[in-house]
């Protein structure tokens, strides 16, 4: 029984431990198969990701290539005439197409494999950055000369220019002071004069009845007037008398006739008859002295009353206006003392106003500069003549002075007219014929005539006091006479360098063509600033005419201040418009004056200009001007300008020893307009100038005008007058000629395994691409430009 329980039990276990078994071994498989599958299936979605990877590399290096392709076909005359990239040649679209499909899809002719396939879906491709915005021209430009053109600069012209800055600062400030401090003179003059005159005019005021002459004659006529008065009253008197006893002794006879008999014979009545007749006669006799009496008093007090009235008239007339031209003149000399002010202040105003470019250049270039001490010493000569300014201002005691003198006219002009009211005051009781009026008047009188010969000999004649102060305003006759000849000397050369400059810009010889070949440039011009939607401007004027000796002066010293001012700016690294301007300079045709005739023309010299366009495109960029020969007249003007700054420098060093400020300045100017007009000759004759005459080099046309393209700086305008050349001299409208393409491409795939679980990947944002319908796909996009 127990053997038997042993052995039952026994195989229970053994049965248990069986079943065991099987149950493990099934687990394994299973778990095998589930990561078999799990391999597997990362197997192949990593061998879709890896496909899907590469395929997004192919096609950008498929799509940048082919746009490299579409930009490989450039438009060879704009490269190769102007350095400018634009796209040209084969469309777009047919290098891009053949470029991306040769590149990626695969037809299988080879019988090779492929593990990747792309397949182009569709592409587009659009062009970019045309070649007539402003912005990409510049660029372009910048690219063609960035490296060549500052060294080409400063080897050519630059440096030596350069080095003439201290000089050139110098002449900008001593022009400046002495061409404001002339002007300023010459004003200050003009109101200094224009005092005296009015002095003299008030000195011209007490003439006729306050010279005091009738005066004094009715004055010594009084003691006549004062004795016929004495006899008029006593004869009066005498002949009041002798009426009484003529009444008297009539009455008497009368009563005695009436008493008398009638038949007595009257006694003694013949001899009574002739003493009444002597007496009525000497009677009458007195009354007609006594009416003359009358008439010579009344004759006598009618002239003194109107003598009287004529004086006190002219006396309140001449105060009144008197006291009017004192204060004008008090004005004008006011005026003139502000203008003396600044005469002495003109030299340190000078200094203020300089343009900033002359020292930038000259720090710039301090250590390149080659300037030795001769030219170290003429920049302290041109220095020095500034200090002369100082010769042509008065004192401040002069005019203290001068102020003096006119209170002290007024004064005594006063004083005269208060005489000539004595004597109107005087000449009341002597009418009246109160005793001591006629030595009242007499005094009176000597005192006008007195205080009259005082002022005459004051400031009429000799009128020392005037004239003295006349002189001194005047100064010395032989400065001003030489001055005002070397002015008419330069104004004579001014004059023949404008009819050159005028005569090189009449338009007589251009014809029909011509001109509607400048209309079709300046319709592009329009076109393209239209295209860049810029709005137009008012144009910079360029000078054309040649102005008055000290107007030119400063005209051409504003000129090289610019020119400094740009000149620094390109070495301060501000260079768009330096590159413009040397790109202008080689890659456009300029005028050249040497090939220009030079034919008599009454007497003087005449240029015979060459109109074609084509000789004067860097001129007609520089300017604008729409009209044959105007833009490089334009340049000739700027040119003369420029020489006449430069030749003033060695003016001023030349007229330095004259020491007066006056003859410094026209003795310059005249040494200018000589020269510069030589310069001008010289330039048409062999199509250069010597730079200085302490600077023995060549100056060009042609660096004259890449001096001016400083100046007159860069902008928009230059640009558009740059691309209507260009299409003219091409027909290419670089307004329609792209200089970068931007493209993409739809490429795809199909995919090898599993695409539901790729597009899981997809929508969890791993893939660069999107699937659909079995297939991965993707677009790339490209863009490049030529600059």
């Amino acid at each position: 029984m127990v053997k038997l329980g042993s052995e039952v039990q026994g195989n229970r276990f053994r049965t248990r431990r069986s079943c065991s078994g099987c149950g493990d071994n099934g687990a394994v498989t299973t778990l095998f198969i589930i990561i078999t599958a799990g391999i597997l299936l990362f197997g192949t979605v990593l061998i879709d990701y890896a496909r899907v990877a590469t395929l997004n590399m192919m096609a950008d290096q498929a799509v940048q290539g082919s746009v490299r392709s579409v930009l490989s076909a450039y438009d060879s005359t704009l490269y190769e005439r102007y350095g400018l990239f634009g796209r040209g040649g084969t469309p777009n679209g047919e290098i891009f197409e053949k470029t991306i499909r040769g590149t990626l899809e695969y037809d299988g002719s080879d019988g090779r494999y492929r593990p990747v396939s792309p397949a182009v879906e569709r592409y587009q491709i659009d062009n970019a950055a045309y070649l007539g915005r402003y912005g990409v021209l510049e660029r372009q430009i910048a690219e063609e000369m960035k490296i060549k053109a500052p060294v080409d600069f400063m080897m050519e012209i630059g440096t030596r220019f350069g080095a003439m800055s201290r000089m050139a600062k110098e002449t900008a400030t001593a022009a400046e002071a002495l061409t404001n401090a002339s002007k300023m003179y010459d004003q200050r003059q003009q109101r200094l004069l224009h005092t005296i005159a009015l002095m003299q005019e008030i000195a011209a005021l007490p003439a006729g009845p306050l010279t005091g002459s009738q005066a004094a004659a009715l004055a010594e006529g009084y003691s006549s007037y004062s004795g016929t008065r004495a006899s008029a009253n006593a004869l009066a008197q005498s002949i009041a008398s002798a009426e009484a006893a003529a009444a008297a002794n009539a009455a008497n006879a009368a009563n005695a006739e009436a008493t008398a008999k009638p038949t007595k014979e009257k006694s003694g009545v013949p001899k009574q008859q002739g003493e009444e007749k002597q007496r009525a006669e000497q009677l009458e006799a007195d009354r007609r002295t006594l009416s003359s009496y009358h008439e010579q008093l009344s004759r006598y007090e009618t002239d003194l009353r109107a003598a009287a009235a004529e004086i006190g008239a002219q006396a309140d007339t001449a105060r009144l206006r008197g006291q009017e031209l004192n204060q004008l003149a008090i004005q004008s000399l006011t005026e003139a003392e502000r203008l003396n002010k600044s005469i002495r202040q003109a030299a340190a105003q000078a200094e203020s106003n300089i343009a900033a470019g002359y020292d930038r250049v000259s720090g710039e270039l301090a250590e390149q500069s080659d300037a030795g001490s001769n030219q170290v010493n003429e920049s302290r000569a041109i220095a020095e003549t500034k200090d002369t300014i100082g010769q042509l201002a008065f004192d401040d005691a002069w005019f203290d002075t001068f102020r003096s003198l006119l209170q002290e006219q007024t004064d005594e002009l006063n004083a005269l007219t208060d005489a000539a009211y004595q004597f109107v005051h005087a000449s009341e009781p002597a009418l009246s014929g109160i005793d001591g009026a006629g030595e009242l008047l007499t005094v009176a009188a000597t005192h006008l005539q007195q205080e009259n010969q005082s002022f005459q000999q004051y400031y009429v004649s000799p009128g020392k006091r005037i004239s003295q102060r006349e002189d001194e305003i005047r100064g010395s006759g032989a400065v001003e006479s030489e001055r005002n000849s070397n002015m008419k000397a330069a104004e004579a050369n001014l004059n023949e360098a404008r009819g050159l400059l005028t005569a090189a810009s009449v338009n007589e010889g251009a014809h029909e063509e011509l001109l509607e070949q400048f209309d079709q440039v300046q319709a592009r011009y329009k076109g393209n600033r239209l295209f860049n939607s810029a709005a137009e401007e008012s144009e910079e004027k360029a000078e054309r005419t040649v102005k008055g000796a000290e107007e030119q002066a400063e005209a051409s010293v504003q000129l090289t201040g610019g020119l400094f001012d740009g000149f620094a700016d390109m070495l301060t690294g501000i260079r768009d418009s330096f590159y413009i301007g040397e790109y202008v300079i080689k890659r456009f045709r300029s005028y050249a004056p040497q090939f220009t005739a030079i034919v008599p023309d009454g007497g003087r010299t005449a240029a015979v200009p060459s109109y074609a366009f084509a000789d004067q495109e860097a001129e007609y960029i520089l300017y604008g001007i729409a009209e044959p020969f105007a833009n490089v007249s334009a340049a000739l003007a700027e040119i003369f300008a420029l020489r006449y700054a430069i030749r003033l420098t060695e003016g001023f060093i030349e007229c330095r020893a004259l020491g007066h400020p006056l003859l410094i300045l026209s003795g310059a100017l005249l040494y200018a307009s000589q020269h510069a007009l030589a310069d001008l000759a010289e330039l048409k004759q062999r199509g250069a100038t010597k730079l200085s005459k302490y600077a023995n080099v060549d100056m060009k046309y042609n660096d004259y005008l890449r001096l001016f393209m400083l100046l007159h700086g860069g902008g928009d305008k230059r640009l558009s007058r740059i691309a209507a050349v260009i299409e003219t001299n091409t027909g290419t409208d670089i307004s329609r000629t792209p200089s970068a393409v931007t493209a993409s491409a739809d490429v795809s795939m199909k995919l090898l395994f599993l695409p539901g679980a790729m597009k899981l990947l997809d929508r969890a944002g791993l893939l660069d691409g999107r699937v659909a319908n079995g297939r991965f796909e993707t677009t790339k996009m490209a863009g490049l430009s030529y600059s």
